[in-house]
């Protein structure tokens, strides 16, 4: 097996030299995880093929669309449904995790939509502290869905004491540490997690979650 390495999201956006070139994280399935500065104003377009998920790591990011305007600081994210015209802006040097469909998008029969209707519901946000707050209340380690992108669910999760063992299924499985520490145990060894750092683990590898205090984690499970 190969060794799992973490991806600490402010080293990668420290190597940016261009604003809005997406840097490539990793795959979930057919998805992609990238990042990117946003930092001025992007000019409008559209993707027919593709969802997209913007999830703020760091600043504040203008999310204009034909579906409204949403303004994301840290720990908010929206989703632009394929085939709504959109654009983001910011004054800061504003940290973005991006997730998209990538692999294929242009050959899902069916799928692609070139305009948006009227009556469709505006663009909005979801907050991860408040999300957090409902959480506080579930059990350990049980993922919570907070939005959807094409066949997946972004779940938040709690950790806090030691987590069951668990078996990566069906695909790469992503964890984002949002807020707070965790352990990471595989086989033959461990990471240790913070804030910022995200880690990509392979299909059929078992690994397991701890926290000596409560922390968040992003992940993206496939919709069944």
């Amino acid at each position: 097996m190969g060794k799992i390495e973490k991806v600490r999201l402010s080293e990668v956006a420290a190597r940016i030299e261009r604003p809005f070139i997406p840097v490539e994280l990793g795959y979930v399935g057919e998805l992609m995880l990238s990042l990117f500065v946003c930092q001025g104003t992007i000019g409008w377009h559209r993707h027919v093929d593709e969802d997209e998920l913007f999830l703020v790591y760091e600043g504040v990011v203008a999310l204009e669309s034909e579906l409204g305007t949403v303004m994301l600081h840290p720990e908010e994210l929206a989703v632009v449904p394929k085939g709504v015209g959109h654009r983001t802006g910011s004054t800061l040097r504003s940290l973005v995790l991006l997730i998209r469909l990538q692999l294929l998008s242009n050959r899902r029969n069916g799928h692609r939509r070139m305009f948006i209707a009227s009556h469709e519901a505006q663009l909005e946000k979801v907050s991860l502290s408040q999300f957090s707050q409902n959480t506080q209340a579930a059990t350990p380690y049980t993922p919570t869905p907070v939005a959807t992108i094409e066949d997946f669910a972004v779940h938040l999760m709690r950790c806090q004491g030691i987590g069951p063992r668990e078996t990566v299924q069906g695909h790469t499985l992503p964890l984002l540490v949002q807020r707070g520490a965790v352990g990471l145990e595989l086989e033959g060894g461990g990471l240790a997690l913070e804030d910022g750092d995200l880690v990509l683990i392979p299909q059929s590898h078992v690994y397991r979650l701890m926290a000596a205090q409560p922390a968040l984690v992003l992940t993206l499970l496939r919709q069944r």
